[in-house]
């Protein structure tokens, strides 16, 4: 089954500080997405149970390249940041409980800097993960360019920016910070793709908690780097993870921190929740974000970024983590 989503976005939030928002209509195609084409009856993988999925597609110019999501508290939708300078809104269509089942609206609207100019420039536009903080603000970070910005409504100004250890500036230009969590009491949780922690071993996790920088490190194991992070309300931390080689091909895989492990410092020892490569559905597996339904049980949306390659695809993924 294919949905299709037209939305004229011009004039819809009228006039920006720095210019208006000009865009012309989009159209996105979805399609239900199979943890495994070749059975779809397969549901379960590791300690997950798939609920659904969507792969996305837009012929629009500039669409795709998501890295970051936040997921609305209730389901109905999303926002993106992609690390081409753009933010992606969906609003899904579904059951009223369920999992998204297709397209209803969409708009992407320019990614800008504290004086509303749009982010253009490659160097400066790789924004790469996510957050909608507790206190109601965007946090977005970037890589190349390596800092945190903050934003007060997606297709806005930058609003300041998150003061951080040196090291993070020093990070490899494409190698910076892949995932944000904002742990329940405020503080955050930052990963780095590339850069090697001090410790020596594995990469470089920076924690701000009781009002100063802390260091931690993620085990770099079997290839895999993290590229996004979520914390949960009690605590817990779920890490994404991605592989690839020519040979082999994507793989993605999901570990979770227990909140007692970030009071040890050192070496994070994350517990596996699941791990896939093909022949199930797999792409550059970048964006992570979670919700807790009214029932208790937790979801992740898990979505790719296309790199804007026509080999590669936007996957939707959303699973329920089993108790």
């Amino acid at each position: 089954m294919i949905s299709f989503a037209l939305l004229v976005l011009a004039g819809l939030f009228g006039p920006w500080d720095g210019g208006d928002v000009r865009a012309d209509p989009i159209v996105l195609r979805s399609a239900v997405l199979e943890l495994d084409p070749g059975d779809p009856g397969q549901l379960r993988l590791g300690r997950l149970d798939y609920l659904g999925g969507l792969i996305i597609a837009s012929e629009q110019a500039g669409f795709g390249g998501y890295s970051g999501i936040a997921v609305d508290a209730d389901g109905a939708g999303l926002w993106a940041i992609a690390d081409t300078g753009h933010w992606l809104r969906l609003d899904f269509q579904r059951d009223p409980a369920g999992p998204p089942a297709g397209i209803a609206a969409a708009q992407m609207l320019p990614l800008r800097d504290a004086s509303g100019e749009a982010i253009t420039r490659k160097v400066l536009s790789d924004a790469e993960s996510l957050r909608h903080l507790a206190d109601g603000r965007w946090l977005v970070s970037f890589e190349r360019a390596h800092r945190l910005w903050f934003y007060d409504a997606p297709g806005g100004v930058a609003t300041g920016a998150l003061t951080v250890p040196p090291a993070v500036t020093q990070q490899p230009g494409n190698g910076g910070i892949e995932g944000v969590a904002a742990l329940p009491d405020g503080d955050l949780l930052l990963f780095s793709e590339d850069m090697p922690a001090v410790s020596g071993e594995g990469s470089a996790v920076w924690l701000w908690r009781t009002g100063a920088w802390r260091d931690l490190a993620w085990p770099a194991r079997d290839d895999f780097k993290p590229t996004d992070a979520v914390a949960l309300d009690n605590g817990d931390v779920i890490v994404l993870e991605r592989y690839f080689t020519p040979l082999v091909g994507p793989k993605a895989r999901l570990q979770r921190i227990p909140a007692a492990a970030l009071n040890t410092g050192g070496l994070l020892q994350p517990e596996l929740l699941a791990e896939w490569a093909r022949p199930l559905s797999v792409d550059n597996m970048e964006a992570l974000d979670a919700r807790r339904l009214p029932d208790g049980s937790l979801w992740l949306y898990v979505m790719s970024d296309d790199n804007q390659n026509p080999l590669q695809r936007t996957l939707l993924m959303v699973f329920r983590l089993a108790p």
